[in-house]
């Protein structure tokens, strides 16, 4: 259990600090227990949702302002020398804004807070990668036919220069498990849409909508449709994905620690539960193949092996290799399910 912040120093309250969760009338009259998580409440007179800085560096995480039971005893009331007509009832009070930090991404919708009911996913993934090894967090990944169209189309194409784009010379596989947040499958998705990663910055179609609405999802498009490639790419099926890590906002070498509280991404350890900060999980166990061994395979030149990139049937000879390539070293794929993202549904809220 985390160790609470200080409680509040006002003088001569019966209790202001931390404890009243378990006794919450504790609280001096013109004071409330307010819920901060399910471990720890305190005595206020008000409470605003979200991160409080005032608290500790060390305790600085986000309040739900829950009430704990019902507000402190009003004092006696001066006695009247007539009856006191009944008072008209007040309307609830809305909730209080976020704490106004422009690096918080509140959920907007409750149900974000808790386990959805969704399936659990479990398929392959795949990333094109150079030499160096890091965690697939805040990067964009596919299907491995669209992974393979990526590298026709920008690693070996010589549409981006010479030599291979960004130094890629492999495919990693990583199995995943994906649980769609509530907000989601009430619009019958397991995926969100896919949004593009830059440095491990989300540069679009709308970050801050997609994760106040969604939660930090997993999105996924087929290739030839929105957002993006929106034309054929002769790859029959390919998909690509993007995965949500902390500090989604920010490229990787401007990330900090308080980013990284303020918005916790979607990866979570073991199962994911559907909540806005749960939705996946990997494992990696070193599977790759580099593209030098694939082209040995298939006793191809690379020029021979990504010849006519417009023709279907030819590029589904060159997945169907990489497959059985990994298939012969790893073991059967685990095939990936439909990408059921559907634009008009999810930008309807």
């Amino acid at each position: 259990t985390p160790t609470p912040p200080p409680g509040d120093s006002s003088p001569s309250a019966p209790s202001t600090g931390g404890g009243c969760l378990d006794k919450p009338t504790c609280c001096n009259p013109n004071h409330r227990c307010f819920m901060k998580n399910n471990f720890y409440a305190q005595c206020m007179a008000d409470c605003t949702p979200g991160i409080h800085w005032d608290d500790p560096p060390q305790f600085r995480t986000r309040w739900t302002c829950l009430p704990v039971g019902g507000p402190a005893p009003p004092p006696t009331p001066t006695p009247m020398p007539t009856p006191t007509p009944t008072p008209t009832p007040t309307p609830p009070t809305p909730s209080p804004p976020p704490s106004g930090n422009p690096l918080e991404l509140p959920f907007l919708h409750e149900s974000l807070n808790y386990p959805s009911n969704a399936d659990l996913l479990t398929f392959h993934m795949y990333r094109a990668q150079g030499h160096g090894d890091y965690p697939p967090l805040n990067v964009n990944s596919g299907n491995l036919a669209g992974i393979m169209w990526y590298i026709q189309n920008e690693v070996v194409s010589g549409a981006y220069g010479s030599g291979n784009k960004f130094g890629i010379e492999r495919i990693r596989r990583f199995k995943v498990q994906v649980k769609a947040t509530q907000t989601l499958i009430d619009i019958q998705m397991n995926f969100g849409v896919r949004v593009a990663f830059d440095y491990g910055n989300c540069t679009g179609p709308d970050c801050r909508f997609d994760w106040e609405n969604y939660g930090y999802n997993v999105g996924c498009n087929n290739l030839g449709s929105f957002p993006f490639p929106k034309y054929e790419t002769n790859y029959t099926n390919g998909v690509w994905y993007s995965l949500p890590g902390s500090c989604p906002s920010m490229p990787f070498y401007d990330q900090t620690p308080e980013c990284e509280n303020l918005q916790p991404g979607g990866m979570c350890q073991g199962q994911p539960t559907g909540k806005g900060d749960c939705t996946w999980s990997y494992e990696d166990t070193g599977e790759q193949i580099w593209l030098g061994e694939l082209y040995g395979e298939t006793k191809q030149s690379m020029q021979q092996f990504w010849n006519n990139s417009d023709d279907p049937k030819a590029n589904e000879d060159k997945v169907t290799a990489a497959r059985k390539f990994f298939e012969k070293k790893y073991g059967a794929e685990l095939p990936n399910p439909p990408c059921d993202f559907d634009k008009d549904r999810f930008y309807r809220r």
